[in-house]
């Protein structure tokens, strides 16, 4: 049976003329059969987790269990894992057979017992074609190599399977297809994975789980629903998708809604907003707090009463379902670009013309020193 993985207390401390602490105190548990998705930008320390998870790297402190079974220390031969690499790792001189095999062979597994588990595992990745043909790997494909790839590492059951960036080598099209075929295969052997991605899209689409890690530490777990719509910070929310910020001051802390003035045109942004007793607490008159808003919440009108900020449209894009305005604002001499996303195109709206940013004051969130109120 597949085992939950457990993280305890984990530092990774890498000793040079500076010592760089990669992993700062991670504790968080994956459980039974999950697929869990490390996410966060380079150097943030996934992929540092995930080679410590595979035993490539030691602790510095802390532990690790599958299970009850502490395997801190225990060598990555003695931890019957899968891994697959961003490059694949797959030996050319090899047939794809033998390629597949490769594992049993080092195990001493009978022929017939070889032969029998390479079939049913080609079958699971959707290869028995090539497995006739039997070639090398360099005569496939890249998303045929990805398959021969996680067909190797499952095919003597591992407990744990973990992969590191698997799809970074391959086209958009053929990565949107894979994720779907690594999360099938996964779903039907039911095994505990790790998957470690940069990739914001595919870590939503093929995760049970996320965790968003930053500067060696976890910033928040949950599922794609929650992060992407009730991140914990400004980091989680603007690294996941897209957020536009825009700073106020709360004038009036009411029921079930509160005041906002904003900060560069003093106009007042009446908020729907849940007000619990750990919120009251956080929301006070004449607090500085930050709007957060996704570009699918925003709105652009080519009418001053209509809308509430000015901007002058930079660029229109059309994204197919969208349309996605980037747009600079006329009050931030910094000119950082709001994104804004509506269905259709605005009519008589172009490039260059100043248009009015609105809010759906029922999807606006709020942040107070960085974290989410």
């Amino acid at each position: 049976m597949c085992p939950n993985i457990i993280y305890k207390d984990v530092i990774k401390k890498f000793e040079g003329k500076e010592t760089v602490e990669a992993l700062k105190g991670v504790s968080f548990e994956i459980e039974k059969g999950e697929l869990f998705c490390l996410l966060g930008p380079s150097g943030c320390g996934k992929t540092t987790l995930l080679r410590i998870s595979a035993g490539l790297e030691s602790l510095t402190t802390g532990q690790i269990f599958y299970g009850k079974k502490d395997i801190t220390t225990i060598p990555p031969f003695r931890r019957n894992i899968g891994m697959v690499f961003q490059s694949f790792a797959l030996y050319p001189h090899m047939s794809v057979f033998e390629n597949v095999a490769y594992g049993l062979r080092v195990r001493k597994e009978p022929e017939g017992t070889v032969k029998k588990k390479v079939t049913e595992i080609m079958e699971l990745v959707g290869l028995p074609d090539v497995l006739r043909r039997n070639p090398s790997p360099t005569a496939l494909s890249g998303g045929q190599q990805q398959r021969i790839a996680i067909a190797r590492a499952l095919v003597y059951d591992p407990e744990i399977l973990l992969l590191d960036e698997p799809l970074a080598s391959l086209d958009a099209k053929l990565r949107r297809y894979m994720r779907a075929e690594i999360r099938r295969i996964q779903k039907t052997t039911n095994i505990t994975t790790i998957y470690v991605t940069h990739d914001q899209e595919e870590a939503m689409a093929i995760g049970d789980r996320l965790a968003i890690m930053n500067n060696g530490l976890v910033e928040q777990m949950g599922t794609s629903d929650q992060i992407y719509h009730y991140p914990d910070n400004m980091f989680v929310a603007n690294f996941i998708g897209k957020m536009n910020f825009f700073p106020g001051t709360i004038q009036e802390v009411k029921e079930n809604h509160c005041k906002i003035q904003l900060e560069h045109n003093q106009k007042i942004l009446d908020m729907f907003y849940e007000v619990d007793q750990k919120r009251k607490q956080e929301m006070n008159k004449g607090k500085k707090i930050i709007l957060g808003s996704r570009p699918e919440k925003l709105t652009i009108s080519a009418d001053l009463e209509e809308g509430l900020l000015p901007g002058r449209i930079r660029i229109i894009q059309n994204l197919g379902k969208v349309t996605r305005y980037e747009i600079a604002p006329l009050w931030d001499s910094e000119n950082k670009l709001i994104e804004v996303d509506m269905e259709g195109k605005l009519p008589g709206v172009r490039e260059g013309d100043t248009v009015y940013i609105n809010f759906d004051r029922k999807n606006t969130l709020l942040f107070s020193g960085k974290k989410a109120i």
